[in-house]
């Protein structure tokens, strides 16, 4: 499945040919995606990201998650979707990052203003949740931009390699997103 974003942006289901790309992608901004991932120590070889990718694609079977590879005039540059589902509840949650070359250019908020109509017109879900540390203010500038919902902090719900960290929960409702 690819999705258009705009001229210079695509999005492209998390498959098994991205794995070569995803690991030197992790690789080469390990020290920048480091700061706000808790995920980056589990990565460590080619077999580990093919693991995720082969997670990625069963969770998107499942209808559990949706994984996509954003492609930045060609380039991957960073992965966005759907880290999570509830179907009986019609909610889901929105995940993103971005390599440090791309960051402070729009991209990524473009990706999930287009992962918003994914979830709320193909998927119709009811209400899409993006939940951030804190601190980061890059990712939490991305839902206060595109008008979704400050709800809670959430008190150190995540441990970020030697400190807990709080989470900023927005959401946008279907209702919400129509009127827009």
């Amino acid at each position: 499945m690819k999705i258009q974003v705009d001229n210079d942006i695509h999005i492209e289901l998390l498959v098994p040919i991205f794995a070569a790309r995803l690991f030197n992608l992790t690789n080469n901004n390990r020290s920048h995606l480091k700061k706000w991932l808790a995920w980056l120590d589990l990565v460590e070889t080619f077999e580990d990201t093919q693991t995720f990718i082969d997670t990625a694609v069963h969770q998107h079977n499942n209808n559990e998650a949706t994984t996509f590879a954003i492609l930045y005039r060609g380039d991957l540059v960073g992965i966005a979707g759907f880290n999570h589902y509830d179907y009986q509840h019609k909610w889901g949650a929105i995940g993103y990052w971005l390599c440090a070359s791309c960051t402070g250019k729009g991209l990524m908020t473009k990706v999930v203003q287009k992962l918003l109509e994914y979830g709320f017109v193909e998927n119709r879900l009811n209400k899409i949740e993006i939940r951030c540390a804190k601190e980061n203010h890059l990712s939490r500038a991305i839902p206060e931009r595109l008008g979704f919902t400050y709800e809670a902090t959430l008190r150190q719900c995540e441990w970020l390699y030697d400190q807990y960290v709080d989470h900023a929960v927005y959401s946008m409702l279907a209702s919400e997103y129509k009127k827009r």
